[in-house]
């Protein structure tokens, strides 16, 4: 489980590194978990190895995530840049596997990306985009000093947008 980019985790019990193309069969098992695509803005279920392959080949700012307690890739994070209404953004995405809820590890997570998008790619802002229903991301998001700034519509998808400039809660 070696990469080119680490990402720290602030309790060190996740590792965060870039996708390799030795990863395409965790994923392609990933994409297809529940949990993992509960609330899609995106939806990342692959219809087979070749595909989660072509993904990873293609995928820029997303990172695995693995528990190191057990090896387990139990989710995907990662800094994601778009334009959304002439507005250049940087949002935080975060998703894990069933098994990783409810223990603190998206929290964790979270604050690994916040501080990567401040202190390592200088981001004077970043953005996370949360379906109104995902009641869980919205409180890690709120946690993290995100701050609800208006409701959008994201690839045909409600969506509450927040926002948090670097200083302000780190």
């Amino acid at each position: 489980m070696t990469g080119n980019t680490l990402i720290s985790s602030p309790a060190d019990r996740l590792l965060i590194r870039p996708f390799l193309e030795a990863d395409a069969g965790e994923f392609f098992e990933l994409a297809g978990d529940e949990g993992f695509n509960a609330f899609p803005i995106n939806i990342y279920r692959q219809k087979d190895i070749a595909s989660a392959l072509e993904w990873i080949r293609n995928s820029q700012g997303k990172y695995g995530v693995w528990e190191k307690a057990t090896g387990q890739l139990i989710g995907m994070g990662g800094v994601t840049h778009w334009v959304w209404d002439g507005e250049e953004l940087f949002d935080l995405t975060y998703r894990l596997r069933s098994s990783a809820h409810g223990r603190g590890l998206g929290m964790e997570l979270a604050i690994a990306l916040r501080d990567h998008a401040f202190h390592k790619m200088n981001l004077p802002e970043i953005t996370a985009t949360i379906m109104p229903e995902n009641i869980p991301s919205k409180k890690i998001a709120e946690k993290l000093g995100l701050q609800f700034s208006k409701h959008i519509l994201l690839k045909n998808v409600p969506t509450d947008l927040y926002r948090l400039s670097r200083g302000i809660s780190q």
